[in-house]
């Protein structure tokens, strides 16, 4: 009976090692490489949803990016599908909860999100923000929309010279409801994607 009990404990941590060595070892898959905008996406354990990052240069300094990202009124105009953006409280000078409302195509309700956005990590070369979606009473669910929930989504602005910066932006979310994981899926593709294209566009052609 020990020996059977030994045996059994040992056969339990190599396959609970194997599969912790494999959950590690998973690789981003690029999948898209358009107009230098490279999309990759990789599994996530416990849900069907995969998360995606974007990755571009826009010929634009790094604090023009940030300035870019911190208009919450004028962000509709580069993020698709958005039709409303504001904010809710300051938490303090890193740290807000912002409120965004998305607009779907028939028959599919409108999706809105409430998240926690921080600047997490500021160098003269990098800037690193994280959103998450939180909870409070002041911005209720509202039964005309679905509230989705973002797990986590962070936007790294890298600085490459003084007039180049590198844009990162990975993006894990699941807008609730009926829609399939296939159709989400192709969601957490395109969108970091087109972010980060209109986003390039805007900056580009704004440049004074």
């Amino acid at each position: 009976m020990k020996f059977s009990i030994i045996n059994l404990c040992a056969l339990f941590l190599i396959v609970f090692q194997q599969g912790s060595f494999a959950q590690q070892n998973k690789q981003w898959r690029q999948v898209t490489n358009d107009k230098g905008i490279q999309v990759y996406t990789i599994d996530i354990p416990n849900t069907d949803i995969v998360k995606a990052k974007a990755i571009a240069e826009i010929k634009v300094p790094l604090i023009r990016v940030r300035d870019e990202l911190d208009d919450i009124a004028n962000r509709h105009q580069w993020v698709p599908f958005l039709k409303q953006s504001k904010l809710i409280v300051m938490n303090s000078a890193t740290k807000r909860i912002e409120y965004s409302l998305f607009a779907a195509p028939w028959p599919a309700s409108n999706r809105d999100f409430v998240y926690s956005l921080e600047l997490v990590k500021e160098s003269s070369d990098q800037l690193v923000f994280k959103m998450h979606s939180v909870k409070t009473h002041m911005m209720p669910e509202n039964k005309k929309h679905i509230r989705g929930e973002i797990f986590e989504s962070i936007y790294t602005l890298t600085k490459i010279n003084e007039n180049l910066t590198r844009v990162e932006l990975s993006y894990h979310a699941d807008p609730k409801g009926w829609l399939p994981s296939w159709i989400v899926n192709i969601i957490q593709r395109v969108l970091p994607y087109k972010i980060l294209r209109n986003l390039r566009q805007r900056l580009e052609h704004h440049i004074t």
